[in-house]
């Protein structure tokens, strides 16, 4: 008697599907979904249904938790910018010093970014910071910066338009680092960490800081970089932590 050949197993090209859920973890499981989403699409630009096969659920249940997907985007958008704020007031906590505190600030937006890009685009790029229930939400992250840069001044005249140009900087630099022009710099922290430099140290001088002050700061950087470079662990140790919750470190 021949042996029947043994059944062919097909693989999904797909990602797996949750099958589950408790009571009330489903509103968390969409936005984690909705998040994974956004980073693989690089975009916002998804459906509902893409959402529901994501998870596993219909799209009627998708409805007893938002009333649509810009309502789901919306919340993640103000996730995104409480973790923000929570992370800029933990820098400027760290010093009274309002150059060290504009340097905290540079590193929390360009260190957030490219931590958590899918928030950042939802953030910054899809239009969702500009709606009402998020104006106040946004607002504060970016006020900080006009505080310190008016400290900084002695004066608030023109501290506003000098953090527009600022906060182009920052985004300029984390959109560039997150689109691939820049190469692998993402995985090579030497040098994303002078990239960081050296944006902070133009922004300083545009705002008059005295480059005797600036190189002094320089050399204290690199000793702290060469010193984090000897407790990192080596590359092909590190992984990836996901984006389930917003922040994390370079």
């Amino acid at each position: 008697m021949r042996r029947a050949a043994p059944a062919r197993t097909r693989v999904s090209s797909k990602p797996a599907r949750r099958t589950s859920y408790h009571h009330g973890d489903l509103r968390n499981g969409l936005l984690e979904a909705a998040l994974e989403l956004v980073k693989e699409k690089r975009s916002t630009h998804f459906s509902l249904r893409d959402l529901a096969e994501r998870v596993g659920v219909s799209q009627p249940a998708i409805y007893r938790h938002f009333t649509d997907l810009d309502d789901l985007l919306s919340t993640l958008c103000r996730n995104g910018f409480e973790a923000f704020d929570e992370i800029e007031r933990q820098m400027m906590a760290k010093s009274s010093d309002p150059w060290a505190r504009l340097r905290g600030l540079i590193r929390a937006y360009l260190h957030f970014a490219t931590n958590n890009p899918a928030y950042f685009r939802i953030m910054f790029d899809s239009g969702f910071a500009n709606r009402p229930e998020n104006i106040g939400r946004a607002q504060p992250t970016f006020q900080y910066l006009v505080d310190v840069i008016a400290e900084i001044g002695g004066s608030r005249d023109g501290a506003f338009e000098k953090a527009v140009a600022i906060w182009a900087s920052m985004h300029g630099l984390s959109a560039l680092m997150l689109s691939g022009q820049l190469g692998g710099v993402l995985k090579k922290p030497a040098r994303a960490a002078r990239l960081e430099q050296t944006v902070a140290e133009l922004i300083e001088r545009g705002l008059g800081r005295p480059r005797a002050a600036i190189c002094i700061r320089r050399t204290a950087a690199k000793r702290s970089a060469r010193s984090r470079l000897r407790r990192s662990p080596p590359a092909d140790q590190e992984q990836d932590a996901g984006e389930a919750a917003p922040g994390g470190d370079w």
